[in-house]
C-alpha cells in the first residue's frame, strides 16, 4: 500500500491512473491523493482519524467494504451499475477505539466522509512496516499513545495556544495570497509541467474531460475552497506535529511517533470543538476500482472493491470573521450559564448577574476582555449613522460575547460582563463628575481576590514604613542598627534597615504634574566627600541622586529559595498582584472615565513615595551619578537600595518658577538650592550626551515637534494647557526638562552598568538604546519596569536571584504582548456625551475650523495654508489656527513636526471635519523634513 501510494505521488504512468485521479493531479491536488489497496490492508492496516459517535477517534482501516446497494439501470443486464452508481463511494471496514481507549473487537463499516485524516505517510515509504511491526503491536502502540496524549494535554505541557495560532496565521496567509503570486503558480501536473492555479471559470472545461462531469465539477469546486497543494488552508496532525515538536527526531521509535501524532490530532480536534481556528474537513471520494474492471465490462460493479482513491482531509482554517463570532460565543459560554444573583441598575435591567472566575486562556479571550474594559470605561463607538454607542460598530467578537451573555451593547453591559466573569468587582461608591450620571454604580476594575491582596499589601507596607522610620530614628540618635533581611524584621528579631543606605538626612524634591496621584521618582544631591569615594575638585563636589520607588519585592520569586524576600504567608498576595500587573502590562490614561492602573490604587498608594509628611520614610532604588561640571561627562555612577525622607512635592510650574529665580518663602530656600545644583549637572550631562548620541538627537527632535504642535493647538484656542501631557498638552518647561534629564540619566546609567556586568535586563519593545528608551523609571506604571528594577538590584546590589537570558526574553515578550493588545484596541478617547454637547476638544476643533473658514474667505479664494505634521495617521495641524485635519492622497508617511504647505479640499466646521492635500505632493517623497521647513520659513 505504502509503496504503491509512493509511486502514484511521483512519476505515475497514465495507464495506471483513472480519469478522476489524472484530472486532480493536473489541477495541483496530487499530493493529497491517497490510494488504499485491499491487498495491502491484509498485511498492515492504515491508521486514520475518524469522527464516530459524536467524537473524534483513532481507528485502523482493515478492509474495503462492498459498494452501497445498487440502483439498477434500465439495461437488459440488471447486474451492471450505471455510470452514476459506479461513482458512489464504497464503505470502509475499521477497528476503532472506544471511550476507554481500547480497540473494540467488532469491526464497523463507516462512510468515507467519517474519515478526517489518513496517516498514509506515517511509515517510511522505503520500508514495509509488516516486517518489523505486527498488527497487535500497532494496536498496542495506538492505545498507549492515546493514554499518553490525554495525560500530556491534561497537564498542559505544550504551548498549544501559540501552536494553533501559528498554524492558523500561516493558513490564513495562504488564503489571502493572490493567485498570481510566485508561490501559487509553482504547481506541477503529472507531466512535471508548471501550470497556472485552477479558477472557477476553468472548472467546467476541466470537468468535461471526465466521464462524469457533474461529479468532478462538484469535487473541484469543493477543493477550490481549500486551496491546492502549495496554497492550501488545510492542516492535519502531521503539520501540527512539526509545530508542537519542532526539534524532535524524525527517526524515533514507532511508539513515540504515534504518541506525538495523537497529541497533535487531539489538539486540532479540541480547538475545532471549542469554536476556535479550525473546522473539520473530511476525506473526499475520488474514484474506486473493482475486481475484473478493465478486462471484461460485464463484470464491473459486482461489489468487490480492489482499491479506493481519496482526497485526504484534515482541518481547514476558518474565515477570520467566522472565527471572531465563534470566539465571542466561546467567551460568553461559561458566564452565560451562571446562576445570577441579580443586581439591577436604575432602569430595572439586570446588568451584573452572578460572578464567577473566568479563566482567560487564549489570546482571543484576552483581546475581548481588554475591549470590554475600554467600553466599560466610557469608550464609545460611532456607527455609520453617526449614533454613538451603536452596537453595529463594535468588533464582532465583543458584540457576540455581550449578546451571548444577554447583556446590552453599552458601557453598562460591558461593566456587567466584567463583573460577571470575575475580572471586575462591584463597588459601593458612585462616579462623581460632569460626564457620568451619579446613578451609575462605581466598579473596581480588579477581581475581588486582587483587591483583597492589595489591601493586605497596604497594611503590611504601612507597618513596614513605621518600623523602618523607628529604626532610622534610633540610628540617628547614635544607636547601631544591623542590616538584616525583611524576614527577620517581620519575625520580631532585633531589626535593621534591610541592608539599605540611610539617606533620610538628605532632603529631596519630587516634581510631577498637579493631577498626579502616585509619585514614583524624586531628585536630590549629595556631597561626594560624604561617601568616602574619591573627589575630583576641579570636576564637581556633588553627586546627583535619582530616587525611584522600590517595588521589586512584588517581582521576586517568593518561594524563599534565595532567603531574602517576603515570608511565605505573603506568597499568595504577591503572586496575585504580580499576575494582575502582568496581564494589564501598563497603566492607561486615554479612557474617558479615568485611568486603568497597573495595580489597584490602594496598592499603588502603599508603594508610591509619600510626600510633604514629616517623620515618614520611603524605600527607594537610588542612582548616584558623579558628573563633570566642566563638560557634562558622566564620571562614575552606581545603584543603591536606600531609605529617603518624605520629598518636597512640587508641580512642574512651581519647580520652573523656583529655577527661574522667583521670590520664594524661606522654607523653600533649601529646595531651590537642590533644584539649582541638580539642574546644572543634569543639563550639562544632557547636552554632552545629545552631542554624542544619535538616538538622543532624534528624541530631542521628536520632543521639539510635539512641543510645537501643542503650542499651536492651545495658542489658537487661547486655552491653558495641562502640565501632564494628556491630549495635546505637551510642555517642556524647565521643570519638565529637569525631570526628563534625570530619568534619561537613570536609564542610561543602568543600561551602561548592566552592559559592563554582561548581564541581561528585561526591556520593552522600542526602548532600546537606538531609541533612547527609558529603563526601569516607572515601576508603578509599567510591568516591564518592575522586572527591570528587580534585575538591576540582583546584578548591581546583590539582592535576590538574577534572571537568566531566557527569563528576560520571556518577560520582554509578555510586556510586548500586553502593549500590542493595548495598541490594537486603543481607545479613540470618545466622549460619552451626546454629539450636540460635545467635548472640550471638539469645541476647540469647531472653533478653529470656523476661524480657518473666515481666513480662507478673506484671502479671496486662496486655499493654501501652512501646516505641521503630528506624525499620527497623516494628521496635520494648521499653523495659526490650531485646527487638525487629515492629509489625503499622500504616498508614504509624514515625519513628526514636518512643516508643510497644504491645500484645503474640504472643510465642515459643524462636523469638525477638515481634509487637505499636499502642494507639490510628488516632491514630498524625495524632500527631507529639514528642506521642507527651510522652504516654508
Amino acid at each position: 500500500m505504502i509503496e504503491d501510494r509512493r509511486r502514484r505521488r511521483h512519476d505515475v504512468d497514465d495507464d495506471d491512473d483513472d480519469d478522476t485521479s489524472r484530472i486532480l493531479r493536473d489541477c495541483g491536488y496530487g499530493r493529497r491523493l491517497v490510494t488504499i489497496y485491499r491487498s495491502e490492508l491484509t498485511r498492515m492496516p492504515m491508521i486514520a482519524e475518524a469522527y464516530m459517535d459524536g467524537a473524534c477517534r483513532m481507528c485502523l482501516i482493515v478492509g474495503l467494504g462492498s459498494s452501497p446497494p445498487p440502483q439498477y439501470s434500465s439495461s437488459s443486464r440488471d447486474d451492471i451499475f450505471d455510470d452514476d452508481e459506479r461513482d458512489k463511494p464504497p464503505l470502509l471496514e475499521v477497528a476503532s477505539l472506544n471511550e476507554r481507549g481500547i480497540f473494540d473487537s467488532d469491526r464497523r463499516a463507516i462512510d468515507i466522509g467519517q474519515i478526517t485524516t489518513l496517516w498514509h505517510d506515517f511509515f517510511d515509504c522505503d520500508d514495509d512496516p509488516s516486517t518489523y511491526l505486527s498488527i497487535e503491536g500497532l494496536t498496542g502502540a495506538i492505545e498507549r499513545g492515546v493514554e499518553g496524549a490525554r495525560e500530556s494535554l491534561r497537564n498542559d505541557i505544550f504551548p498549544l495556544e501559540r501552536t494553533m495560532q501559528g498554524m492558523y496565521n500561516g493558513r490564513v496567509a495562504n488564503r489571502s495570497r493572490r493567485a498570481t503570486s510566485s508561490r501559487s503558480t509553482h504547481v506541477r501536473n503529472s507531466n512535471r509541467r508548471t501550470i497556472a492555479p485552477l479558477t472557477k471559470k476553468d472548472i467546467p472545461r476541466v470537468a468535461s474531460r471526465s466521464s462524469n462531469p457533474t461529479r468532478i465539477g462538484e469535487l473541484l469546486r469543493n477543493l477550490l475552497r481549500v486551496g491546492d497543494d502549495r496554497a492550501s488552508r488545510m492542516v492535519d496532525s502531521a503539520h501540527a506535529v512539526d509545530y508542537i515538536y519542532p526539534d524532535y527526531c524524525q527517526r524515533d521509535d514507532v511508539d513515540g511517533r504515534i504518541a506525538r501524532r495523537i497529541v497533535a490530532a487531539r489538539a486540532l480536534a479540541e480547538d475545532a470543538s471549542s469554536g476556535g481556528r479550525f473546522r473539520r474537513r473530511s476525506c473526499q471520494f475520488a474514484s474506486a476500482r473493482y475486481d475484473g474492471e478493465g478486462d471484461d465490462p460485464e463484470h464491473r460493479g459486482r461489489g468487490i472493491v480492489r482499491s479506493v482513491t481519496l482526497v485526504n482531509g484534515g482541518w481547514i482554517a476558518v474565515d477570520p470573521s467566522i472565527r471572531a463570532a465563534s470566539e465571542g460565543r466561546k467567551f460568553a459560554s461559561p458566564a452565560a450559564t451562571i446562576t445570577s444573583s441579580t443586581s439591577s441598575s436604575s432602569n430595572g435591567r439586570d446588568i451584573s448577574g452572578g460572578r464567577r472566575t473566568h479563566v482567560i486562556s487564549t489570546a482571543a479571550d484576552e483581546r475581548i476582555a481588554r475591549r470590554l474594559e475600554c467600553l466599560a470605561m466610557g469608550d464609545a463607538w460611532e456607527g455609520d449613522d453617526g449614533v454613538r454607542g451603536c452596537g453595529r460598530a463594535l468588533e464582532l467578537d465583543v458584540r457576540e460575547a455581550l449578546v451571548g451573555m444577554g447583556l446590552p451593547l453599552t458601557s453598562e453591559g460591558a461593566t456587567a460582563a466584567l463583573v460577571r466573569i470575575g475580572m471586575w468587582s462591584e463597588g459601593k461608591t458612585d462616579v462623581v463628575g460632569s460626564i457620568v450620571s451619579s446613578k451609575w454604580p462605581r466598579h473596581e476594575p480588579w477581581s475581588p481576590e486582587v483587591l483583597d491582596a492589595a489591601r493586605s499589601l497596604a497594611r503590611r507596607e504601612g507597618e513596614r514604613r513605621e518600623s523602618l522610620a523607628e529604626k532610622c530614628s534610633m540610628s540617628r540618635r547614635g544607636r547601631r542598627a544591623s542590616a538584616i533581611s525583611y524576614d527577620a524584621l517581620s519575625g520580631g528579631d532585633d531589626g535593621g534597615l534591610e541592608g539599605r543606605v540611610d539617606l533620610t538626612s538628605l532632603p529631596c524634591v519630587c516634581i510631577d504634574a498637579k493631577r498626579t496621584t502616585f509619585r514614583d521618582d524624586a531628585i536630590g544631591i549629595r556631597l561626594r566627600s560624604s561617601t568616602g569615594r574619591w573627589t575630583k575638585k576641579a570636576a564637581s563636589k556633588w553627586e546627583v541622586l535619582v530616587h525611584i520607588a522600590d517595588v521589586s519585592d512584588l517581582y521576586f520569586d517568593v518561594d524563599g529559595s534565595d532567603g531574602t524576600i517576603l515570608p511565605s504567608r505573603q506568597d499568595t498576595d504577591v503572586r496575585l498582584l504580580r499576575e494582575a500587573a502582568e496581564r494589564r502590562g501598563q497603566s492607561r490614561y486615554d479612557l474617558p472615565l479615568g485611568p486603568l492602573h497597573l495595580l489597584p490604587p490602594v496598592a499603588l498608594t502603599a508603594l508610591s513615595l509619600v510626600t510633604n509628611k514629616e517623620n515618614t520614610i520611603n524605600r527607594c532604588v537610588t542612582l548616584w551619578a558623579y558628573i563633570d561640571e566642566r563638560d557634562g561627562r558622566l564620571i562614575e555612577a552606581g545603584l543603591e537600595r536606600t531609605l529617603i525622607s518624605s520629598p518636597k512635592a512640587l508641580s512642574f510650574g512651581n519647580a520652573s518658577a523656583l529655577l527661574d529665580g522667583d521670590e520664594s518663602p524661606g522654607s523653600m530656600s533649601s529646595t531651590q538650592a537642590i533644584l539649582s545644583v541638580a539642574e546644572r549637572n543634569l543639563s550639562l550631562w544632557s547636552q554632552f550626551h545629545s552631542q554624542r548620541n544619535q538616538a538622543a538627537q532624534k528624541r530631542e527632535q521628536r520632543m521639539a515637534s510635539k512641543e510645537l504642535i501643542s503650542k499651536e493647538l492651545h495658542a489658537a484656542s487661547k486655552s491653558r494647557a495641562r502640565d501632564d501631557g494628556v491630549g495635546h498638552s505637551f510642555q517642556r518647561s524647565r521643570g519638565h526638562r529637569m525631570v526628563d534629564s534625570s530619568l534619561d540619566l537613570y536609564a542610561f546609567a543602568i543600561e551602561t552598568l548592566m552592559s559592563r556586568a554582561k548581564q541581561p535586563i528585561p526591556r520593552a519593545a522600542g526602548s532600546g538604546s537606538d531609541r533612547r528608551g527609558r529603563l526601569g523609571t516607572a515601576p508603578l506604571r509599567r510591568y516591564i519596569d518592575g522586572l527591570a528594577q528587580r534585575q538591576a538590584l540582583s546584578v548591581l546590589c546583590g539582592y535576590g536571584e538574577k534572571m537568566t537570558f531566557e527569563e528576560c526574553r520571556k518577560a520582554s515578550k509578555i510586556a510586548a504582548r500586553a502593549s500590542d493588545g493595548i495598541d490594537n484596541i486603543r481607545s479613540s478617547k470618545s466622549s460619552i456625551m451626546p454629539r450636540s454637547l460635545g467635548s472640550r476638544d471638539r469645541q476647540r476643533q469647531v472653533s478653529a475650523l470656523y476661524n480657518l473658514a473666515r481666513h480662507l474667505e478673506s484671502t479671496g479664494g486662496v486655499q493654501k495654508v501652512k501646516a505641521v505634521s503630528t506624525g499620527r495617521n497623516n494628521e496635520v495641524v494648521i499653523l495659526g489656527v490650531g485646527a487638525t485635519g487629515t492629509c489625503k492622497k499622500i504616498r508614504g508617511a509624514m515625519k513628526t513636526g514636518e512643516k508643510l504647505l497644504v491645500q484645503v479640499e474640504r472643510i465642515d466646521p459643524e462636523m469638525g471635519l477638515l481634509e487637505v492635500t499636499l502642494v507639490n505632493a510628488t516632491e514630498h517623497t524625495t524632500r527631507t523634513s529639514s528642506e521642507t521647513m527651510r522652504s516654508l520659513n
